[in-house]
């Protein structure tokens, strides 16, 4: 027993210990880890996932150099992922065991791995509008967006377009359409990271000629059907003002009525015009420029009369004009 304590010793001042060593790829692309020190032919090399050092761990060995996604390369002893994937982001522990030399060495890899997965496009192109969507991304930052159109990128910083980019989602709007904007759209995310730059490119969508020409013919129809609205409701509030005018003009002649009292009045002229060579009277209409009337008032039996006189003189005619006014009190 104290000879097993004693090779253990021996053994832990020959091992060599690194520390953990950062990695990062990108989701899809191959890496090759390095082993911890050169190897011979005789050398044991060991591939744990995670830091623990036990079978349960073992991914692969120089006994047993393929498993799963993992591979060790039989010359270099290097574990190699052809297709890294999100799952395979962890701890990975190497450890060679030199026979010939009785030592071994244990080094430990961080392994970072960024994934995105592809937007998805949905688009409404009866109102021109695409929706560029995408899942969680690592690191999970805000990507840049650009749009594709035929499969050239848009500068959507012009009147032309809109877009406003929310959380996870960005929003193109493509204002006064014509023919040079048909065909297919995309959308593309890309996020730096150390590893380099992910880009994802999502699916297609379209905007026909015959989805703008329905569209504006249905716009047409809005457009008419609103100037109806507009010209129903304007006919509606002269309708109104009318009715509300003659209401506020019969309660004014109400209201006057009733000061008056029984008071009213009435009025009887009789005029007459004589020509230079016609004696016959004619009937004169009221003229806006008879002279100032003479009242000359006369009371009988409780009535009050009153005479109104004017003349209007001219060079060929004369103009009398009597009558009487009556008042009653």
């Amino acid at each position: 027993m104290a000879t097993y304590y004693l090779f253990l010793i021996f053994l832990c001042q020959q091992t060599k210990v690194s520390g953990v060593t950062q990695l990062s790829i990108i989701e899809g692309e191959p890496i090759s880890v390095n082993v911890c020190m050169p190897i011979e032919r005789e050398d044991a090399v060991n591939w744990f996932k995670d830091r623990e050092i036990n079978a349960n761990k073992l991914i692969v060995n120089s006994a047993n150099r393929q498993s799963g996604n993992f591979s060790m390369d039989g010359t270099s002893g290097n574990l190699v992922i052809k297709q890294v994937n999100r799952k395979d982001a962890g701890l990975y522990t190497c450890q060679v065991v030199e026979k010939a030399k009785e030592s071994h060495c244990i080094r430990t890899y961080d392994l970072n791995v960024y994934y995105m997965d592809s937007p998805i496009l949905t688009s409404y192109t009866e109102n021109y509008i695409f929706y560029c969507e995408w899942a969680e991304i690592y690191p999970d930052i805000k990507p840049d967006v650009q749009w594709i159109h035929n499969g050239d990128i848009r500068d959507t910083k012009t009147a032309k377009y809109n877009v406003i980019t929310t959380n996870k989602t960005s929003m193109l709007m493509v204002h006064q359409v014509s023919e040079n904007d048909f065909g297919n759209y995309a959308c593309r995310i890309t996020v730096e990271t150390m590893a380099g730059n992910m880009s994802k490119t999502s699916n297609v969508g379209e905007i026909k000629h015959t989805d703008a020409c329905s569209f504006d013919e249905s716009s047409r129809s809005v457009r008419r059907i609103s100037l109806d609205l507009w010209l129903i409701v304007i006919v509606c509030a002269a309708i109104s003002f009318v009715c509300i005018v003659g209401v506020l003009w019969s309660a004014v002649n109400r209201r006057r009525q009733k000061n008056n009292g029984n008071t009213y009045q009435t009025s009887e002229f009789t005029s007459s015009i004589t020509g230079p060579d016609n004696g016959d009277d004619l009937p004169v209409p009221p003229h806006p420029y008879i002279s100032q009337p003479v009242i000359i008032p006369d009371v009988c039996d409780g009535m009050t009369w009153s005479t109104t006189m004017a003349t209007i003189e001219t060079d060929n005619m004369s103009l009398t004009w009597s009558g009487y006014d009556e008042v009653r009190n």
